[in-house]
């Protein structure tokens, strides 16, 4: 099976999630897509959120080491393993997911419509509601707790 890595961002702001209407799809998702070759996860997170919603963002993360001889990045909230992911171009397919938990920097939300179809800011309660993957309101509701205690 062919895999890609690939990055979501849950955007929280006030127990709202942002979730972009995916073209391909037909679901509610967060904002991502794939790693660039050479690319750092964390550089991909905000090239995507960028790319897709026009909002630059902060990670939140738990440290759990640093370093002085070493650089180290903002650790993602989880890493989902999202089989049979289809796709015309390149047929079925796994991503390896790094799912980071973020806050927006910016408030002007500027739609790409090469990349997605719309956008929602989401009531954390609503989420369940609306077309998504089976995972996705759990893993949002595991987000906002963990930004509870994370740092940026």
């Amino acid at each position: 099976m062919i895999r890609h890595l690939t990055v979501s961002a849950i955007i929280l702001r006030d127990d709202h999630v942002l979730l972009v209407e995916h073209r391909k799809s037909g679901l509610f998702l967060p904002p991502g897509g794939h790693l660039d070759d050479h690319e750092l996860p964390t550089d991909a997170i905000h090239r995507e959120v960028m790319e897709e919603v026009g909002l630059t963002v902060e990670i939140y993360a738990r440290k759990q080491f640093s370093h002085p001889v070493v650089a180290t990045l903002e650790p993602p909230l989880t890493i989902l393993v999202i089989d049979n992911v289809a796709d015309p171009a390149v047929g079925p397919h796994t991503h390896i997911d790094l799912v980071y938990v973020c806050r927006p920097t910016s408030s002007n939300v500027t739609l790409n419509p090469n990349e997605v179809d719309g956008y929602h800011w989401v009531a954390l309660a609503d989420v369940a509601d609306l077309p998504t993957p089976p995972e996705l309101p759990s893993l949002i509701l595991a987000a906002a707790k963990y930004a509870e205690t994370a740092e940026f």
